[in-house]
């Protein structure tokens, strides 16, 4: 599945980014490319709109964290808004997670992700 990008300058400098689709090993890049595009200018906030997000992988993970480390060293703002259940999981889990490596590859943190998702969506995983 695809990621679907929409940019609206919300005002001089501030930036939505709404988001539709995965945010995954496959999709990140776009994200990731957008966000660069706009950073490279005098955008001094983003906000990004997850409400049609379903998925998300531990390289989506990666971007969004990106995103808000960079607009932090230039004081900017960023915001994060409308995140369905399993992806608030995420990052939830994501904030709860000491500064060391925990996953030893991408794919097992995928793996750890992709559960919780299911959980949080109410599925089990085992039986899929």
């Amino acid at each position: 599945m695809s990621l679907k990008i929409g940019i609206v300058e919300k005002m001089p400098g501030y930036h939505e980014i709404a988001l539709d689709g995965r945010l995954d090993t496959e999709t990140y890049a776009e994200l990731e490319k957008a966000a660069t595009g706009l950073l490279a200018g005098n955008t001094r906030g983003i906000r990004l709109d997850m409400a049609k997000v379903s998925y998300i992988s531990s390289m989506g993970l990666r971007v969004v964290m990106k995103i808000m480390k960079d607009l932090k060293a230039r004081k900017g703002a960023f915001q994060l808004t409308n995140l369905q259940p399993q992806i608030k999981k995420v990052f939830d889990i994501a904030a709860a997670l000491p500064p060391q490596t925990v996953f030893s590859t991408i794919e097992e943190a995928d793996a750890y992700f992709d559960a919780m998702q299911k959980k949080a969506l109410g599925q089990d995983p085992d039986l899929e």
